[in-house]
């Protein structure tokens, strides 16, 4: 009977690469593991943007990195390594038992740490140690690498389009319009995400009666590594089957947001996974606003027929203006619109003669239905879907859908003066 192990029953090897600028070091390091037959050494640096390039080359599941090199540290090269080589696993080397190190190692994302000189036990075993903690990140991006260009095919078929809801007045029912616009939009063959991105006081939560304990900011928080199974992971479902992405509990969580204008970025990506992505937005302008602005394909101005809600359309069409939108990306809609019997009414011709801009959809108020609708955690298309507000919801959802899908037929060509995002925004605020 041959003592030759199954496959089943082969360890696995464990891929390392040496980061040191001494030589000597490196040497007894390889002669130390050469020992061990479940770890290779596929590489060794002696600087540390020499180990970046040798970790990007060839991969490796764990590498042995010092901390004190002339070009960069190694707490420097393992924040990089951490962002761009999510698959390995650093283990910081140093001389020096100082709690500092040990502390900046660690949230630089070094798995463990290894103290000069080093005993071939303690290095066998940290290596092991390391591979073992990192495995569910590795097999999560090399999963997430394998399943590419299925994804990559996947996500040519759908449409990624991106609806950006807004309203420059509190309480011109944005929220409204845009969860009854995400679900209108949902059909078995579409895939819509709704994103709550009003970051102090989204409401998305309370109207579909969801309960979660991820948010936004844990998207936010690693915006530049986002894989599908991971953005899964954080979404909330309604019970009609909608994906929706909430805002902070908390105002004050909108504050653990280092780049505002990350907001754009996350939705640009979350794009690539869905067909339509519907934000609902906060009033106020700021970088995070304009950058989601700026990666819509259309923006949903949303206003009620009172003199001061068109006061504020006008000045968000300036807005959209000094922003250097073509027209057709804003479609200007009229939220609880009064009947034409009512008296003292303001009707869309008049208020499209003042702003001289096009209203493409009008919904008809019927506050109780609304009401009742929020109040079960229900979309206001779940009534009667013939009658007013319902049948006016869907009739927007099916005109967003029939411009977003139509096929562009120019081809977009840059502009030679492209103004950038954050010029933009300093010119819009006086900068």
């Amino acid at each position: 009977m041959s003592d030759t192990p199954s496959n089943s029953e082969k360890k696995e090897v464990i891929r390392v690469l040496l980061v040191d600028d001494i030589p000597e070091t490196r040497e007894n390091l390889r002669k130390l593991l050469a020992f061990e037959s479940d770890i290779e050494v596929v590489g060794a640096a002696a600087t540390g943007r020499e180990g970046i390039e040798m970790a990007r080359e060839t991969q490796p599941d764990v590498i042995l990195m010092d901390i004190n090199m002339p070009d960069m540290d190694g707490i420097a090269a393992t924040e990089i390594i951490n962002k761009e080589i999510p698959v390995s696993a650093v283990v910081i080397m140093s001389v020096q038992e100082d709690a500092a190190y040990l502390r900046r190692a660690m949230q630089a994302g070094a798995r463990d740490f290894l103290f000069k000189p080093i005993s071939g036990d303690d290095l066998y075993a940290t290596i092991r140690k390391a591979y073992d903690l990192h495995r569910a990140t590795r097999e999560r991006f090399q999963r997430a690498a394998q399943a590419a260009p299925e994804a990559t095919a996947k996500k040519a078929e759908r449409l990624g389009k991106i609806i950006v809801v807004y309203s420059p007045q509190g309480g011109a029912g944005c929220t409204t319009v845009a969860t009854n616009i995400a679900f209108a939009l949902m059909r078995e063959d579409t895939r819509v995400l709704l994103v709550d991105a009003d970051l102090q006081f989204g409401d998305v939560e309370v109207f579909l009666n969801l309960k979660a304990q991820t948010t936004i900011i844990d998207l936010l928080d690693t915006v530049d590594d986002l894989d599908e199974e991971l953005v899964e992971s954080i979404l909330a479902t309604h019970d009609s089957g909608l994906r929706v992405l909430l805002a902070p509990h908390h105002p004050a969580d909108a504050d653990k947001i280092k780049n505002r204008e990350d907001m754009g970025k996350l939705v640009e990506k979350l794009a690539m996974m869905y067909d339509f992505v519907v934000v609902d937005t906060q009033t106020y302008i700021d970088d995070g606003l304009i950058s989601l602005f700026d990666v819509a394909d259309r923006i949903v101005l949303v206003a009620n027929p009172t003199l001061p809600s068109i006061k504020n359309a006008r000045l968000a069409f300036d807005v959209m203006d000094a922003l250097e939108y073509p027209p057709e990306k804003v479609v200007f809609v009229l939220n609880r619109m009064q009947s034409e019997r009512e008296r003292g009414r303001i009707s869309a011709e008049a208020i499209e003669n003042n702003l001289k801009r096009k209203v493409e959809g009008q919904i008809l108020l019927d506050e109780k239905t609304v009401i009742s609708a929020v109040n079960r955690g229900v979309p206001v298309i779940a009534s009667n879907r013939n009658r007013s507000p319902a049948k006016d919801f869907i009739e927007l959802a099916a005109h967003l859908r029939s411009i977003l899908s139509e096929r562009e037929e120019e081809e977009e060509l840059e502009e030679p003066e492209q103004v950038s995002r954050k010029s933009r925004g300093l010119r819009l605020f006086g900068g």
